[in-house]
């Protein structure tokens, strides 16, 4: 799938897929309250280097409808190493930031 973000164009066929999870996405309820759904996030790194998140399918509960998702958002470096950190990715840390040291 093709996306337009910056007068520039990502391609989910053309870009390396890294991995897939699962975030929960903070949203507004007509009562002012806060919701976290959770949706499936597709991790992906373009030939230029450059890092993007498709976010897509609804993975919460069943008895709640909420809308699939079909966009996508750029990542920094930082943003990617953050994640990695926090979904315990070390061996995809290795694979694309040589920068691991012994603790």
């Amino acid at each position: 799938m093709k996306y337009l973000l910056n007068n520039k164009v990502y391609d989910t066929e053309k870009a390396e897929e890294i991995l897939k999870y699962i975030k929960t996405i903070e949203q507004k309820s007509i009562f002012g309250l806060y919701s976290y759904p959770k949706y499936e996030h597709t991790l992906y790194k373009t030939q230029k280097g450059n890092f993007f998140v498709h976010v897509g399918k609804y993975v919460g509960n069943a008895d709640v409808s909420y809308q699939d998702k079909d966009k996508i958002e750029l990542l920094s470096e930082k943003e990617v190493k953050d994640i990695l950190n926090q979904l315990n990715k070390i061996d995809v840390y290795q694979k694309l930031f040589n920068d691991l040291e012994e603790g």
